[in-house]
């Protein structure tokens, strides 16, 4: 008998202890979204080292809008990456990510869309642990979900809704240092895309192949390693800090041929791409097109690859240099054609910035701006494709888009920042204390208006559209503040 009450009582034991195994005790708070609908599962936002459930709450950080009180501390909740040999849930179109890059569109084209009135915005000021690098941001349920990466590579991430901000658990907590960051969003879920691939480069993102789902990255030899189904690894010889582009139907576009023929180096090294490559990545890989310049360099890390002249195809633009001329934007068929160039500056080591095509022109004409010298006075340029020409159309001067040295090409943006349904671009000023917004008119340009940054400009300019409408744009800043303004 008491044999048998010592088995009993021994497996009551062995109860209790698998029961508080997988007991999660008191619920925690977690930030959901309104009407968000059940939880998603991607295998796409975390390493295998972060592949758990986060956990635990960051302190909040305080919110310098006069008289508008900090929100309860929250977090959210990411799911671990499922098994690869088990069959990839479906996900509904109806509620398909949402994918946010420095470079605002996953085609490089620093265009936003919707529209928002920001010249009587009041600004808020985030403190952040440390000198921002990056910035990304997305509509989150009823606001918007900042993430700033540090330039040691720590992640901080902010949800700012109805004038109150609360700072978020977001995976994974930290990326390479100097690696941009693409944000994904779906439902009530956020994080940030990484490679499980322990030579995937670090000076580069992945990047989303849709509509299939599957991605694509760089390793540290310049290959380009596919994700979907089995994986493949292509010859590709890349650019190591290429952006990789992505269309709507599968393709990938990317800048190949390092080389070191046109030493320049103010965009974080000397080494340039000779060439870009146009691939068809799914259901079977394929180079569709290859350019390969000779004696001179694409100097950048992404094209512009958008449809500028409304027929439907899209085209390729890049800015090429070369010792004697300096920079030019050539525009590029997908077929890797040349079908249009613009003028060279004159003299070698004189850089033009392509930032973003969009309708600028005074009746809604597309219009391709770029900053010509950005770090010795800084003149915005606007030009017009006609025929095999580039027209310059008009400039402004006094504003800088990049800092020398860096790998951050994305401080500018084109977007209808005062809502009376014309594009500005947004772009620092040449001393990076004040945002000026540039309009098109006819005979030229004017400086719309400019904003206050609060400090020196640190990161690239991001932005998001919310669910409610208006715009939201941010930037980091050399003082270690993020500073947001959200339109009314």
């Amino acid at each position: 008998m008491k044999l048998l009450q010592l088995l009993w009582a021994a497996i009551w034991i062995l109860v209790v202890a698998g029961c508080s195994a997988v007991d999660p005790g008191p619920e925690t708070p977690v930030a959901s979204v309104p009407g968000a609908g059940g939880e998603a599962t991607s295998p796409l936002l975390e390493s295998d080292s972060e592949r758990a459930t986060i956990s635990g709450v960051l302190p909040a950080t305080a919110v310098l809008r006069p008289g508008k009180p900090l929100a309860e501390k929250s977090r959210f909740q990411l799911n671990p990456t499922p098994d690869p040999d088990q069959p990839r849930p479906v996900e509904n179109r109806e509620t398909a990510p949402f994918y946010a890059y420095t470079h605002h569109r996953a085609d490089g084209n620093r265009f936003v869309s919707g529209q928002g009135s920001l010249q009587r915005a009041t600004p808020i000021d985030i403190p952040l642990a440390g000198p921002p690098q990056w910035l990304v941001a997305a509509p989150f349920g009823d606001g918007v979900l900042w993430v700033v990466v540090l330039k040691d590579g720590r992640v901080q991430a902010f949800l700012i809704a109805n004038d109150a901000v609360t700072e978020q658990m977001i995976s994974p907590q930290r990326l390479p240092p100097g690696m941009p960051p693409v944000l994904r969003v779906l439902d009530a879920q956020a994080g940030l895309l990484t490679s499980p691939d322990p030579a995937a480069s670090s000076l580069t993102p992945p990047a989303v192949l849709q509509p299939a789902g599957g991605t694509a990255h760089l390793d540290v030899g310049g290959g380009l390693v596919l994700s979907h189904g089995a994986g493949s690894l292509s010859t590709i010889d890349a650019l190591p800090d290429t952006r990789l582009l992505t269309n709507e139907d599968n393709r990938l576009l990317l800048l190949t041929g390092p080389t070191t023929v046109y030493p320049h180096g103010v965009l974080g090294d000397e080494t340039e791409a000779s060439g870009f490559a146009l691939i068809q990545a799914f259901p079977e890989f394929k180079i569709e097109a290859a350019v390969e310049l000779t004696g001179e360099v694409i100097e950048g890390v992404a094209a512009i690859w958008t449809d500028l002249n409304g027929d439907g195809t899209r085209e390729i633009v890049v800015t090429v240099s070369n010792i004697d001329q300096g920079a030019r934007l050539l525009i590029f068929d997908e077929a890797g054609d040349q079908i249009a160039a613009g003028p060279a500056v004159g003299s070698g080591f004189r850089w033009r910035h392509q930032l973003a095509a969009a309708p600028f022109g005074p009746g809604g004409e597309m219009e391709i701006v770029d900053v010509l010298t950005p770090h010795i006075g800084g003149v915005v340029e606007f030009f017009r494709l006609e025929g095999k020409d580039l027209r310059l159309m008009a400039t402004v001067p006094g504003f800088r888009s990049h800092r020398i040295g860096s790998r951050n090409l994305d401080m500018a943006l084109a977007g209808d920042f005062d809502g009376d349904g014309s594009v500005e671009l947004v772009v620092p000023t040449q001393n990076l204390f004040q945002l000026g917004f540039i309009r098109r008119i006819q005979g030229g340009a004017e400086v719309a208006w400019t904003m206050p940054i609060g400090g020196r400009a640190a990161t690239n300019i991001a932005a998001a559209t919310p669910e409610y409408g208006g715009l939201a744009l941010g930037i980091g800043r050399e003082d270690n503040v993020l500073r947001v303004w959200t339109s009314s």
